[in-house]
């Protein structure tokens, strides 16, 4: 951290030690950092070297070869060094023409230091120097420290410690990015705002796309355009070591940062972390009792709804209401397997966003309300006053629902939903039959993947095959009806099944089968055939027909629970 503690070259130039020293290349390399000295009497210094490091010499080595001057430059330009300081006039006159170049090309200062001038005075200057750098910023460190905790001990959030920071640089625009509850603050010059906002919501943008943001773990920096005016923006990740909460941006619009301003707000990001980590905490608290809550008022069991209604009141569910269940499914994505760290991350950002969505939907137009989460699913209690008729509650829902739907598509999560409706209930006492029959939906619709929401009304036969303790009927009536023809498809990969389920879709019509799987009209005739023969069923019969269809939606039950 305090390797950004040291001194510019340029700063070198100005002490008194220096004031008859010749900046012989590489002008535009004085910002250069130095933050250690070494000396340099050997030829392969250069596997003796170091980032940041300044190189004393008078060339001995080469007097009789200048030619590998240049090398030496371009080398210690690539390791990062902040710059050389030769003395002249003993075992060398003057620096050859193609060093010069070189350094100035590279940006590599290049400075004649005066023969008189011993190495120990200048090492002794410069170390003493960087200890002074250092010793301040670890005081502005410190003091930037308490302030932030003072803040933090006050009640004060990130539009506090957005202040302090910004305080801090005197001028610059600031902003701190929140990539979990997207609480992004902006401290800035008014004629800036526009250009920032601008610059932040396009990243949000790719952000949410990503729903995960990439960890970066050191500053970096960017140019971005204010106007017709191009501005550097330097980006401070806020990491901890399992999770990115957001990062800081600042832009040199007013003046150039120095290392030090940046390192004092680098070593700031745990505390900015701390700050976004306590509101996930008091999310996550008041997630688990209103899950507890949920879990006992959802239960068929009198004992715990009784439990449930006794706290009722702290989570504003009200009994003279009728209440439909409606859940949110988050679908997760097939690149997450089951017990990666990195699918909690995944889930709670679609989690965090839906339940952003809800609540702004909510204050528009819907207050009675009341949301909880668990694991991959939002539970949303939807109040109604206990006169309405059922269409219009039926309608009210469906809007509600849509909305969601609208807004998921714009927070790029439209993909990694769906929306299942419970019927309404006059009575609390019968709440767990809608949550049963939301979640009943939500395994529908897993099959049907061409929906997105739907109501327990809408299953038609589904209603019947989804209850549990029709399983063994169901499956008896599978493998007595369609057992050998899924056998036969997968022992001989031909696509019997495939070619029944349009052949009921079309209502019997070949020719419609035939331009809907891509296949010429004999070979459905001669499919159609041999799955008469197979299954031994006669299509002219209407309870046979209606027995075989109903074994198809048992069968994509299976598939999918497959």
């Amino acid at each position: 951290m305090l390797k950004s503690s040291g001194i510019t070259v340029e700063e070198l130039l100005k002490l008194d030690i220096m004031e008859n020293a010749n900046v012989l290349a590489g002008k535009n390399g004085l910002t250069n950092l130095i933050t250690k000295v070494n000396v340099m009497e050997v030829p392969d210094i250069i596997n003796w070297v170091e980032e940041g490091e300044f190189l004393l010499t008078t060339a001995y080595s080469m007097k009789d070869d200048l030619g590998r001057l240049k090398d030496l430059v371009i080398h210690l330009s690539e390791k990062g060094l902040a710059g050389i300081g030769i003395k002249t006039k003993r075992y060398i006159d003057k620096i050859p023409e193609d060093v010069l170049e070189a350094a100035n090309n590279l940006e590599f200062p290049l400075i004649e230091i005066s023969y008189e001038l011993s190495y120990s005075t200048i090492i002794t200057r410069i170390l003493t120097e960087i200890v002074n750098n250092q010793t301040n910023t670890l005081y502005r460190i410190d003091k930037m420290h308490n302030e932030l905790l003072n803040i933090m001990l006050s009640k004060g959030g990130l539009k506090e410690i957005a202040k302090a920071l910004y305080d801090s640089i005197e001028g610059n625009s600031l902003a701190i990015i929140d990539y979990l509850f997207e609480t992004n603050v902006i401290m800035c010059k008014d004629n800036n705002r526009v250009y920032i906002e601008k610059i932040i919501d396009e990243e949000t943008k790719q952000i949410k796309r990503e729903l995960s943001p990439n960890k970066i773990r050191k500053s970096k920096a960017f140019t971005d355009l204010f106007g017709d005016q191009m501005v550097e923006r330097i980006m401070i990740p806020i990491n901890t070591s399992d999770r990115s909460y957001g990062c800081i941006y600042i832009w040199e619009d007013e003046r150039k940062i120095l290392p030090v301003e940046q390192t004092v707000i680098e070593a700031a990001t745990p505390i900015v972390a701390l700050d976004l980590y306590k509101k996930i905490s008091i999310f996550e608290i008041d997630r688990k009792y209103r899950i507890e809550f949920f879990d006992d008022l959802l239960s068929n069991e009198e004992d715990r709804y009784k439990k449930a209604i006794e706290i009722s009141s702290y989570f504003d569910f009200d009994t003279s209401l009728s209440y439909s269940v409606v859940v949110i499914s988050i679908n997760v994505d097939k690149k997450y397997s089951k017990f990666d760290p990195s699918l909690t991350d995944y889930l709670y950002q679609i989690n965090r966003r839906l339940f952003s969505i809800i609540k702004r939907i909510i204050i528009a137009r819907y207050p009675k309300l009341i949301l909880g989460s668990k694991s991959n699913k939002i539970i949303i209690l939807y109040g109604n006053l206990k006169n309405e008729s059922v269409k219009k509650i039926k309608q009210d829902i469906s809007i509600f629902c849509n909305e969601i739907i609208k807004y998921a598509e714009y927070e790029s999560i439209f993909d990694n939903i769906t929306i299942g409706i419970g019927r309404n209930y006059l009575d609390s006492v019968e709440l767990w039959r809608s949550y049963n029959e939301a979640n009943k939906v939500i395994e529908y619709l897993k099959v049907a993947n061409d929906k997105k929401i739907a109501s327990f009304d809408e299953l038609g036969i589904y209603r019947i095959l989804s209850y549990e303790e029709n399983r063994p009927d169901l499956k008896q009536i599978y493998d007595e009806l369609l057992g050998k023809l899924v056998k036969y498809d997968k022992e001989k990969g031909t696509e019997f099944i495939e070619t029944l389920k349009n052949y009921f879709k079309y209502a019997g019509n070949l020719k419609k089968v035939s331009e809907e799987m891509f296949t010429h009209y004999n070979t459905i005739i001669y499919r159609i055939q041999r799955i008469k023969e197979i299954t031994g069923i006669d299509f002219d019969d209407y309870d046979d027909r209606l027995n075989l269809q109903i074994a198809l939606k048992i069968h994509e039950m299976i598939q999918y629970e497959e």
